[in-house]
């Protein structure tokens, strides 16, 4: 696994706080980042991704990644997505990160281009590199924190 050690913090929260919650996923809803925070190794590794375009999907606070599948089928039963990690529950699915999902007629919901703006229908969509990584670094029982 590849990660790219950065430097940068987000505006609504530093990522490098907060030990109190060890290793963790740090989403950004304002910025549609990401922050994988490693604690222990004291690294790093932040990029775009597509939130929810619904306010009611994402809300500020601290959860717990509480499942995890190498790939899954949408909501809708139209979609396959990879390393999708489970952080919260939605009215009528679960909430997680994943990889741009893929229709089964072959076409995208979105291009990688357009991360950084909130698409999706409740999940955290990411570059398939970037969800790996997240999928590799994510135990069951990390925290998410979500930021306004």
């Amino acid at each position: 696994m590849s990660l790219s050690l950065v430097a940068i913090a987000p505006v609504s929260a530093n990522p490098t706080e907060g030990s109190q919650y060890g290793d963790r996923i740090v989403f950004d809803l304002s910025q549609q980042r990401v922050w994988l925070v490693n604690e222990t190794a004291g690294w790093v590794k932040t990029y775009l991704v597509s939130g929810s375009r619904f306010d009611y999907h994402h809300k500020p606070g601290i959860y717990k990644v509480f499942s995890k599948s190498r790939t899954t089928t949408s909501y809708l039963g139209n979609a396959t997505m990879n390393y999708m990690v489970r952080f919260d529950r939605g009215k009528n699915a679960n909430i997680g990160f994943h990889d741009i999902p893929k229709y089964f007629d072959g076409t995208y919901a979105q291009t990688e281009s357009q991360l950084g703006t909130p698409l999706s229908d409740g999940c955290v969509r990411q570059r398939l590199s970037n969800s790996k990584a997240l999928y590799e670094f994510a135990k069951i029982g990390t925290t998410v924190v979500v930021v306004p």
